[in-house]
């Protein structure tokens, strides 16, 4: 999906920052790397779900708070209430999709992993999308 597709949900740069030489330019003078439409929407998700709570000064409530899920064992119930804050997250910090579901599963082998699936689609168009995001439990690395 290209920016062109979804212009309402904008244009910024890309995450993690990085630096690119644009090839128009003859001097190569970097610029910093953009992204736009659903692109720049997936980006944004994972940036407010990696997010602590109460770590931005202007807006303590942006977030999902995750973080308080690393020494969690990896139990059904601790699953549910991943997905729960990671759905409250979505819903109060991007206006910009509509939720369809979020399921935090275990990940098979790994015995550390949660995946969160998050069923979004970007507001204008009503596609559905979805992006899979890895937590790590239980302080392992």
């Amino acid at each position: 999906m290209t920016a062109a597709e979804y212009p309402q949900a904008g244009r910024g740069w890309a995450f993690p920052p990085r630096w690119r030489r644009p090839a128009e330019d003859p001097a190569g003078v970097p610029a910093a790397a953009m992204t736009g439409g659903a692109e720049h929407v997936a980006e944004a998700l994972v940036v407010l779900l990696r997010t602590m709570l109460g770590s931005r000064v202007m807006r303590p409530g942006l977030g999902a708070g995750v973080d308080r899920y690393v020494f969690e064992p990896r139990t059904p119930d601790a699953c549910h209430r991943l997905a729960d804050d990671v759905r409250r997250a979505l819903l109060l910090g991007e206006p910009r999709i509509v939720v369809d579901a979020v399921r935090a599963v275990p990940a098979g082998e790994a015995d550390d992993r949660v995946d969160v699936a998050i069923e979004y689609r970007i507001d204008r168009h009503r596609r559905p999308t979805s992006l899979v995001v890895p937590f790590y439990l239980a302080g392992a690395s």
